[in-house]
């Protein structure tokens, strides 16, 4: 058994938080890093005295490797990911895991042959590990709310000059629900158990057309899932307001309303309808806590907070909703 994991990071944008976890975890041990930005790799090449990779083909070729975090621009996702399967490397991702449908059924059929099977990946929905939503999470599954009939969520990205003058706009696609609503999509599948059976959805980029991002920044998705439950999500990365997520979720007893100032409940008896705060204890270090965890599954010490199954299904309704904006009608989610 591993007992240390000779790690690396490909990717030192939000990929510095991965390296810095790196350094912290008993667990692991960082071999290497590699960013495009020579800048980049020169100052965490001081920082952390490694002699790092100058290139990602030499760093995936690196001998005794056996988990990599890929942190880097989404367009690159589905190759690196491949190349990491076909060396057998454990790897966690960034989201999206890929931006096809025919990169989605790859790394699927890659991962189902019997060489391959060993190999353990994951990705990070980090909002799985905030302590608000682990809180609403508690509440949903004690019953508190009754049975979940409709819930609408929005990816608030808010940051609208990285948008514009950001990488974003100089890859060749980007999605704004593929890289944040994605989040939204997770939590509403971790909370409710069900899978999303189809959607239709709508954009604009009105506020960002006389910008360098050519791609939609805001979108919106009714989606209804497989027991019957309604859901509508709002990916808006135009906003001009903090970075911020909102999750109401309406239930047959009561309702939770989760936004940026607070978090609160309604619960109703045959008299009135009394006002719940929801507290929890906060976490500064929450976004640590998926990668943690994940390096514990490896190393066969707990379980991980996500599963193959979900990984793959909540992908495809993400790209699901991106063939609705081409399509202007109502698309099944394949399972």
């Amino acid at each position: 058994m591993i007992k240390k994991l000779n790690s690396a990071v490909v990717g030192l944008g939000f990929g510095e938080r991965h390296l810095k976890c790196f350094r912290k975890n008993k667990f692991t041990n960082l071999v290497d890093f590699f960013d495009f930005d020579k800048k980049k790799n020169d100052k965490f090449k001081k920082e952390f005295k490694i002699k790092s990779s100058n290139s990602f083909k030499e760093l995936i070729n690196k001998r005794n490797l056996n988990f990599l975090v890929i942190a880097s621009y989404d367009n690159y996702h589905f190759s690196m990911v491949s190349k990491a399967i076909a060396k057998k490397i454990n790897f966690f991702v960034e989201k999206p895991l890929c931006q096809t449908f025919k990169q989605l059924d790859k790394i699927r059929n890659n991962l189902k042959k019997t060489e391959n099977r060993k190999i353990k990946f994951s990705i990070n929905m980090v909002l799985r590990a905030h302590p608000k939503f682990k809180k609403i999470y508690e509440i949903v599954k004690s019953g508190a709310i009754g049975k979940i009939y409709h819930i609408e969520g929005e990816y608030n990205y808010g940051r609208f000059e990285k948008l514009k003058k950001g990488w974003r706009g100089k890859i060749p696609f980007y999605s704004v629900t593929q890289g944040g609503g994605v989040h939204i999509l997770d939590l509403i599948h971790w909370i409710t158990k069900v899978k999303f059976e189809r959607v239709i959805s709508t954009s604009n980029s009105l506020n960002s057309k006389k910008t360098n991002f050519k791609y939609p920044d805001t979108t919106i998705s009714l989606l209804e899932l497989q027991n019957g439950i309604t859901a509508k999500l709002t990916s808006n990365f135009s906003i001009f307001a903090p970075h911020h997520h909102v999750l109401n979720i309406h239930g047959s007893k009561g309702s939770i309303f989760s936004n940026r100032e607070a978090s609160y409940m309604y619960k109703s008896n045959k008299k009135k309808t009394k006002k719940i705060i929801i507290k929890y204890q906060n976490n500064k270090n929450y976004k640590e806590e998926i990668l943690k965890k994940f390096i514990y599954y490896i190393l066969k010490k707990e379980k991980d907070l996500n599963t193959r199954e979900s990984i793959f299904h909540v992908m495809q309704t993400a790209l699901t909703i991106d063939k609705s904006l081409k399509s202007k009608k109502w698309e099944r989610v394949k399972f």
